[in-house]
């Protein structure tokens, strides 16, 4: 049962380290001894939250962060910060077409989310044209028959795309069963805004200083403009404690009446959640009975020491009255006043 404790802590340790959409933090903050900690905002479906939504974030956040005497570094940032939306798109390649599912990225999304790149690059806010995209490594193979494509196009809706890079998808347990989107491509937000005529915001991302626990979370629930979206704090989300409450809502969690779809990465991360409360029932199970044996045994041996120590110190002691005794019968004088001291009861009767 030992055996089987140490080998449920293991598998935990690992789990936990699986998902790299969950460790935006410790990314960012890199050797610098800062804490961070990463926030995740899903979004109900119809909300309003868009562009705009997001630049007033961000004044207040910036507000926010001066007004807890927080600053950036010269020439740095304080936070990075990234938003979703799923969307669907006809796109052609030189041997084949389809019509697939894109997500339609802002921000430093990749820094959330750092697919393991095929070839090329990522896309990003700071690019200057938005008409680059970045496909996933099983449309590059149906459209193109090949993966080393940065630099070729795609057209879509009759116009054509340069395509900056292919990416493989998370091979995890966990991601493997959650994402059921087939072929897929990334594309900057605002371009799948324009090409569908409005693509709802579903998911928003921020990695920003925690000084203290609880901060960056109180901020951005604070200041967040939508109230009725989901928050999570991903860097802290397989803390032991937060297991502990992913044990509490048992059952609960399978209850969704918020009008919110999570995306793949998300329903990874529950499902790892799941999991590592399993892990930890498991281990206080098989850790109860051997922690109850270990405490019963202790204090057995404790007794067996204290009672056989206290025979043991009664024996040296009666040995000594009894040389003590046998000098006095001979000589007729009295040990020394320091070592009648040590003498016994048993010790003075026989004097």
């Amino acid at each position: 049962m030992v055996v089987a404790f140490v080998v449920c802590l293991v598998s935990s340790g690992t789990i936990r380290k699986t998902l790299r959409s969950q460790q935006a933090a410790a990314a960012w903050a890199g050797q610098s001894g800062e804490r961070f900690a990463q926030i995740s905002a899903f979004i109900p479906t119809g909300s309003a939250f868009d562009h705009i939504a997001i630049y007033n974030l961000h004044s207040s956040l910036d507000r926010a962060l001066v007004d807890a005497s927080v600053e950036a570094p010269e020439g740095g940032s304080l936070y990075r910060d990234a938003w979703s939306a799923l969307g669907e798109v006809s796109v052609i390649g030189e041997r084949g077409s389809a019509s697939v599912q894109v997500l339609g990225v802002g921000g430093d999304f990749f820094l959330f989310h750092p697919l393991y790149l095929r070839d090329g690059g990522y896309i990003s806010e700071n690019d200057l044209m938005k008409d680059r995209v970045v496909l996933d490594e099983e449309l590059a193979w149906r459209l193109f028959g090949a993966v080393h494509l940065a630099g070729l196009e795609v057209m879509i809706g009759g116009k054509p795309y340069i395509i900056a890079g292919v990416v493989s998808r998370e091979d995890d347990s966990a991601s493997l069963r959650s994402y059921t989107g087939g072929d897929g491509m990334f594309m900057s937000y605002e371009t799948l805004n324009e090409i569908s005529g409005g693509a709802d915001v579903i998911c928003y991302e921020i990695v920003m200083p925690n000084p203290i626990s609880g901060f960056a979370y109180n901020t951005i629930t604070t200041l967040f403009p939508e109230k009725d979206a989901v928050f999570v704090e991903n860097s802290a989300r397989y803390s032991l404690l937060s297991i502990f409450r992913v044990i509490g809502a048992y059952g609960e969690r399978s209850i969704q009446s918020d009008g919110i779809a999570f995306p793949y990465w998300e329903n990874a991360a529950r499902y790892t959640e799941d999991w590592l409360a399993l892990l930890l029932v498991l281990s206080l199970a098989f850790i109860v009975f051997p922690a109850v044996c270990g405490v019963i045994y202790s204090v057995k041996g404790i007794r067996w020491l204290i009672k056989h120590g206290k025979q043991v110190f009664a024996e040296k002691v009666d040995k000594l009255d009894d040389l003590h005794a046998e000098e006095y019968r001979l000589t007729g004088k009295a040990p020394a006043r320091g070592r009648w001291t040590m003498i016994s009861r048993r010790g003075k009767r026989s004097l």
